[in-house]
């Protein structure tokens, strides 16, 4: 009897170990953050953009990313903000979380490639989130979320002219009071009888070819065609897209999808479906950014 419990014990040892060795313990990601927060503008100011930007980069750090915090950038600023970002991605190693909070639009009706707005004095500058992809593609993270909280509606006031350069549009903010506190850039073209130079708007590396990061989600604050508020019912401080992300983003042991879901649960609540965050994704595996315990099992998360 006692041989045969010697044996029982000596098999449950080799099993164990035998497990422990075929299912070594995951190599920990690292994680790392841009957040940027865009909000003076020449025309068209926003209220809370860098309140946005602060708060997840606070919620970012408590959930163990080093995090860039960048405000009111240049096109010159972005991309010295890529190349520091850059510099602290490993390949094939790193969760990437990117947020941007500012002016936004879409310069094609039946397009829903988005632009981001930066902040530069002397002339409107659109970058496409094309560029974005390209610049994920070129850094290899193992994985890529997205976070864009900005307008995605096309004005049909946009005049686009060639150019040898780039294709540019002449622009002004348009005064409906209805349209202010919006996170989208409202143009109109020459008012009639008016001979006031307006500034130029330059579209940046348009031209990319649009190929969709592996391993990437990206939530937009808004489906294609409408506005993002720049600030909620329940908290003038931020908008209702980064409140409701502020809310849900560090909650435990549930994959970035569900994350994306329950802050549209709560966005379409407060917008009375005015608003609804949309993603697009291609992730191939669940990420949990607050991880799944899962130190005393003997498989990993998939």
């Amino acid at each position: 009897m006692e041989k045969l419990r010697l044996l029982f014990l000596l098999l449950f040892f080799l099993l164990f170990w035998g497990c422990s060795y075929i299912l070594p313990k995951e190599k920990r990601l690292k994680k790392i953050a841009l957040v940027i927060g865009n909000e003076n503008y020449v025309s068209n100011r926003l209220q809370n953009p860098i309140h946005d930007a602060t708060a997840i980069a606070e919620v970012l750090k408590r959930m163990g990313f080093y995090v860039l915090l960048k405000e009111n950038l240049s096109l010159n600023k972005f991309y010295l903000a890529l190349d520091e970002l850059k510099e602290n991605i490993e390949v094939d190693n790193t969760i990437l979380f990117f947020y941007f909070a500012g002016h936004g639009n879409t310069l094609n009706k039946s397009s829903s490639e988005e632009y981001l707005m930066m902040t530069d004095r002397d002339k409107k500058v659109l970058i496409s989130i094309y560029k974005l992809y390209d610049f994920l593609n070129s850094v290899k993270a193992k994985h890529n979320i997205v976070v864009i909280d900005a307008c995605r509606d096309y004005q049909e006031n946009y005049l686009p002219i060639e150019s040898h350069k780039n294709r540019s549009y002449i622009s002004r903010k348009r005064g409906d009071k209805e349209f202010k506190n919006f996170r989208g850039n409202f143009r109109a073209t020459f008012v009639k009888g008016e001979e006031t130079s307006l500034p130029e708007l330059i579209i940046h590396d348009d031209d990319s070819i649009g190929l969709f990061p592996q391993s990437t989600i990206i939530s937009y604050a808004t489906m294609h065609n409408q506005i993002a508020k720049d600030w909620s019912i329940y908290d003038k401080n931020h908008s209702p897209y980064t409140r409701a992300l502020i809310k849900y983003l560090d909650d435990e042991e549930i994959p970035i999808e569900e994350v994306f879901r329950r802050v549209r649960i709560e966005l379409i609540e407060e917008t009375n479906r005015q608003q609804i965050n949309l993603e697009e994704n291609s992730l191939e595996k669940n990420v949990w950014l607050v991880p799944k315990k899962v130190e005393n099992s003997l498989f990993s998360p998939i």
